[in-house]
């Protein structure tokens, strides 16, 4: 473990005592050493400014946070190909806990593997932030192609980094689960999983405790990580949540403390 997260230790252990015993291990992420980053920003293009003000760092050549992700991203590469697995969700217990500055920030830190390349998938429905985020203006997204009123290739946003796109929500829907549990749904999934082989895709969900999309979409996922929120989270919603993921296999669980 990175010595300066020695101090959160006691943290750490606490929760994984909570934690399903086939939960690997809790990762704590650095808050922001902004000091750090100064070297770099008068280089940032128009982008990556962009990235820095929504705390997405790890594309930094010169930071401890980008180390995190980079050791994040190890570990969830190895395990993904150990068991052959091409899709990861993200999601948290609450709204608020982080779970979109983590995954934008591991689909970017993977981008930078040249083995790699990366789909960043919203699909939080009712609530779609991916876009505004990283500051994207789409044109149609994931409802609009289930609407039958765009095609796949009209909703893909290449961002400015090699091997990543975006896959916008759209226009937010109500009936987000039935949504997510139609049978065109199921085919697109398939359909994106299958299409390339060096793709791995990452689904930002919307909040375990806040929503059942995530167990309707459960079946189309390899994998799971599950964000925490230092401070906030309590052990009672941890251990709800992972109640929820029982039948999913949750490879890591993130203590954010950005």
């Amino acid at each position: 473990m990175f010595p300066a997260l020695k101090k959160t230790q006691e943290k750490i252990e606490k929760i994984e005592e909570s934690l399903n015993p086939a939960v690997k291990k809790v990762l704590a992420l650095l808050r922001l050493d902004t000091a750090s980053l100064k070297n770099e920003k008068a280089g940032l293009s128009a982008f990556e400014t962009v990235l820095d003000h929504h705390r997405i760092v790890s594309h930094r050549t010169r930071s401890k946070d980008a180390d995190t992700f980079r050791f994040l991203r190890t570990q969830i590469l190895q395990s993904m190909n150990e068991h052959g697995f091409k899709t990861v969700a993200i999601s948290s217990p609450r709204y608020g806990d982080g779970k979109t500055t983590i995954a934008a920030n591991l689909a970017v830190s993977i981008a930078q593997d040249l083995k790699q390349t990366v789909l960043l998938v919203d699909l939080d429905l009712r609530k779609p932030s991916l876009a505004e985020y990283l500051e994207l203006s789409p044109k149609a997204g994931l409802t609009d192609y289930l609407a039958g009123k765009a095609d796949v290739k009209d909703c893909l946003i290449r961002m400015p980094f090699e091997r990543i796109n975006v896959f916008p929500a759209g226009r937010p829907v109500d009936r987000s689960s039935e949504t997510l549990g139609s049978p065109q749904m199921q085919k697109l999934a398939e359909e994106l999983k299958e299409r390339y082989d060096d793709r791995l895709i990452i689904y930002d969900m919307p909040p375990l405790l806040e929503q059942d999309d995530p167990l309707v979409f459960l079946p189309h996922v390899d994998a799971f990580l599950l964000v925490i929120r230092e401070g906030v989270t309590t052990v009672d919603e941890i251990k709800r949540s992972l109640d929820i993921l029982k039948s999913a296999r949750v490879i890591v669980v993130v203590l954010n403390a950005v």
